[in-house]
């Protein structure tokens, strides 16, 4: 690991922001840190190899003490998230990705709900996805998560750094979806303690089309890393492991690998006989 710099700060909440190749974007995110009411914060911006202008439009901001700016070469939102997650002052984490705002409360909320007594902090979301505008707010995640009320979107949990690295940080293997397969692992915690603040926080927006971690190759890989790393808690919840079965299929059929794609949409309706969804595409296939 690199030596990094001595900051002898002492704060409560650090933010990590990973970027690539945003420098039109990120300083809307670096924005949104430095207009919380509540100044005890820091702030690291990691820059996954950006080939912009990001360094350029993010050095102005780090006259401000609190904030820390940390180049290195592209490896990945994950390992960029951990690498700099060892060395935050904060007690607590908060991600934030590049492209997404917070509210200007979080932090004196967050203080107001004695977040400090908590593994866990959610917070209400404001989504736009491709243009569309919705609200998501932390939902039953399952049997799979233990039944914890929660989302796991960047930008929308707090979490204790001690716990963070109990249950090992990101799995540098997930390109797509590695927030809630986090979220997976900590949520099997005992005596897990949670909070949710029913408030909106942040916004968080996602092109489709343009996000490289959407690729076909991503969300294939990561289903599949994350299908055989749980395979026994799939093995307990047939629901879960017929939707997993589902996407799994769906992105081999998008892919013309017709045949692989079958065989996952069959296992996703033997899961969930009940579920006619999956029993449809598995006969629209069949007779293409």
């Amino acid at each position: 690991m690199k030596n990094y710099p001595t900051r002898n700060f002492d704060f409560d909440i650090s933010f990590i922001i990973p970027t690539y190749n945003r420098a039109n974007e990120v300083t809307n995110a670096i924005d949104s840190v430095i207009a919380q009411t509540d100044p005890r914060w820091e702030l690291i911006v990691v820059d996954d190899g950006s080939t912009d202008e990001t360094s350029q439009v993010i050095h102005p901001y780090l006259v401000d003490r609190r904030i820390n700016y940390f180049f290195q070469e592209n490896l990945g939102v994950s390992i960029a998230r951990n690498t700099y997650a060892k060395v935050a002052a904060g007690k607590y984490l908060i991600f934030l990705d590049s492209d997404d705002v917070l509210f200007p409360e979080l932090i004196n909320k967050l203080y107001q709900n004695d977040f400090l007594n908590f593994d866990l902090i959610f917070w209400d979301v404001i989504q736009v996805i491709n243009g569309k505008i919705s609200k998501r707010k932390p939902l039953n995640l399952g049997k799979m998560y233990n039944k914890l009320y929660g989302t796991f979107l960047a930008g929308s949990v707090c979490y204790r750094k001690k716990m963070f690295w109990n249950f090992g940080g990101y799995d540098p293997l997930m390109t797509f979806g590695e927030n809630y397969e986090l979220g997976l692992r900590i949520s099997q915690k005992e005596n897990l303690k949670t909070k949710y603040i029913k408030e909106v926080f942040l916004k968080y927006t996602i092109d489709t089309t343009t996000r490289t971690s959407n690729s076909f190759s991503n969300r294939l890989n990561s289903h599949l890393h994350q299908f055989e790393k749980h395979k026994e808690k799939y093995k307990k919840d047939p629901p879960a492991r017929a939707t997993m079965n589902y996407l799994i299929g769906f992105i081999l059929e998008k892919t013309d690998n017709k045949t692989s794609a079958l065989e996952y949409y069959r296992n996703s309706w033997y899961c969930t006989p009940w579920n006619l969804k999956a029993l449809k595409v598995l006969f629209l296939n069949l007779f293409k």
